[in-house]
């Protein structure tokens, strides 16, 4: 029973946070679309994804919280009383982050990593079998870890600064709650096409 409680309770809030979102929506009409027909894509096979409205945006973004945090809770369960031993003697396939509790490594990635990408964890893992390296999203996870703790070791120590604490880079610095980077230009989904030739 307490198996089922916690995909219950992620339902139970995506219905609510879908009936809130929906409630919230702006009831102005946005601006017609001024581009041709023919170039308007829907987000099929191939085409370019529709930008969210801000609703949908919220419910997605709150239903993959629900997701990840059910998940979290659940390996949390699965590891009751070891939760204070380094990851790597509690999970199998370690190969960042080694030395920290093993609590402390789901939170990680559940704060660190899924909010930061806005995604849950099936985004980088197999779900139940967390330890396979089926999934390039893992790899590129790990490569993206090296990146920022050199960015932090080697450039961010360096930079003066007098209110404490030099400060660091992490995934929500460019992530910011999408799985892709996003640049200056925006979302992935906003960015403008390059021109050819580039």
């Amino acid at each position: 029973m307490s198996d089922k409680v916690p995909a219950g309770i992620a339902a139970v809030s995506s219905i609510l946070i879908l009936a809130y979102a929906c409630a919230t929506a702006p009831t102005t009409n946005p601006a017609p679309n001024t581009q041709p027909v023919a170039q308007v894509q829907t987000g099929g096979a191939g085409g370019p994804r529709v930008p969210l409205t801000d609703s949908a945006r919220r419910v997605r973004d709150s239903t993959t919280a629900a997701r990840r945090d059910s998940g979290a809770a659940s390996v949390l369960r699965s590891i009751a009383g070891r939760e204070t031993q380094p990851a790597e003697s509690v999970f199998k396939n370690i190969k960042i982050l080694k030395g920290i509790p093993a609590g402390r490594l789901v939170n990680i990635m559940n704060m660190g990593f899924g909010r930061s990408l806005g995604v849950s964890c099936g985004f980088c893992h197999v779900p139940g079998k967390w330890d396979l390296d089926d999934k390039e999203e893992k790899n590129t996870a790990r490569l993206m870890f090296a990146m920022v703790q050199t960015i932090n070791r080697d450039y961010m120590s360096k930079v003066p600064n007098d209110r404490g604490a030099p400060p660091v880079v992490n995934c929500f610095t460019c992530h910011r709650g999408n799985a892709k980077p996003i640049g200056p230009e925006g979302p992935p989904g906003n960015r403008p096409a390059a021109p050819p030739g580039d």
